[in-house]
């Protein structure tokens, strides 16, 4: 397979365009981005890369750095950038993944966006199985990432987002996708916003002193099992705020996570069949794991935690629930299809 460098006074465009898939273009350091009338479109699946420490600077008044766009139904390979350092310059987007998917962000790194430093958009197709590894989006005006309306099974494994103004990761009715490893740190915004989302994850992450703008380091709104574990959360400076908000959302979790710094772990307003997963957690101060909860069904490791089960149904036979004395003795029930059934005296609640 062909491999070509873009040296000075080499359009990358025109190399881009003229070679074919499988081809490794290489980013010189004498490359001269004025060369080039941005953003920079890839439309076919090959290699983009460029040597460490050798910036590209989008010239003033781009909209956008690099466009990947595979027409939405590519097979694989899709597109793979590595080791590009992007000088965003104030355009709106660093990198935007559109219309493709099996592509691969490798090393890559925005800064200075004026919207997002990375985004995967809907426009004719929705982005789908894509994955950034080690990628990061420092000092952006906006959000360090961005998963825009049905991205499918979007995968972020040790990127980072530092000191962005907005959002470390904003996932926007999404489906599949998840953050797994890195760091979130000193964003404005919150750390991570799941946002009408489904079946979002968020594993073994580090999330420290985000949130100065709002109040929360996590927050997961109207969205279905979204999954929280493995983390550190510090509210640092922002020791006001909440580790993680869950509002208006249904069978997410939380699990095995360390926390300080934070007004409470969890939130949990308006949601239902929120897991707490209470003894898994581990507090490095006097921080509660919750002080609100306006949520129905919320649960202790599946179990629903205290309430007057007169006043609720199961949604399974078998299904477990601790009565809190309001009607009916205190203590574990069973729901028997029709009824919650005490399991030390038999009656029906």
């Amino acid at each position: 397979m062909a491999e070509v460098t873009v040296q000075g006074g080499e359009s990358l465009q025109a190399v881009i365009d003229d070679a074919d898939p499988g081809a490794t273009i290489t980013i010189g350091r004498s490359y001269e981005e004025s060369v080039d009338s941005w953003p920079v479109r890839v439309t076919k699946s090959l290699l983009l890369q460029s040597s460490q420490g050798n910036p590209i600077t989008i010239p003033k008044s781009s909209s956008t750095g690099f466009v990947l766009d595979l027409g939405g139904s590519n097979r694989p390979p899709g597109i793979t950038l590595s080791n590009l350092f992007i000088d965003a310059n104030n355009a709106d987007v660093g990198i935007r993944v559109q219309n493709a998917r099996f592509c691969r962000l490798v090393g890559c790194l925005v800064e200075h966006a004026s919207t997002h430093g990375f985004s995967l958009a809907l426009r004719e197709a929705a982005p789908n199985s894509n994955v950034l590894f080690y990628c990061e989006a420092h000092d952006n005006a906006g959000n360090g990432f961005f998963l825009d309306n049905v991205a499918h099974s979007t995968t972020l494994v040790g990127c980072r987002a530092i000191s962005n103004d907005g959002r470390g990761l904003w996932t926007k009715n999404t489906y599949g996708c998840g953050w797994i490893g890195g760091g979130m740190e000193l964003n404005g915004k919150e750390a991570v916003f799941v946002d009408g989302s489904e079946v979002f994850s968020l594993y073994n992450a580090y999330l420290e002193g985000n949130a100065k703008q709002t109040e929360s380091q996590v927050s997961v709104a109207r969205s279905q099992t979204a999954t929280i574990a493995g983390s550190y959360i510090n509210g640092l400076r922002q020791n006001t705020t909440t580790g993680v908000r869950f509002d208006t959302s249904n069978n997410c979790s939380i699990r095995n996570c360390e926390y300080r710094g934070l007004d409470s772990l969890v939130a949990n307003v308006a949601s239902r069949n929120t897991d707490l997963h209470r003894n898994s957690h581990f507090a490095l101060d006097d921080t509660p794991i919750i002080t609100t909860d306006t949520g129905t069904k919320t649960r202790n490791r599946g179990v629903i935690e205290p309430t007057d089960l007169s006043r609720i149904d199961g949604s399974h036979t078998g299904e477990l629930a601790i009565n809190d004395g309001t009607t009916g003795p205190f203590g574990l029930a069973v729901w028997n299809g029709t009824s919650w059934v005490c399991m030390t005296s038999g009656e029906c609640l």
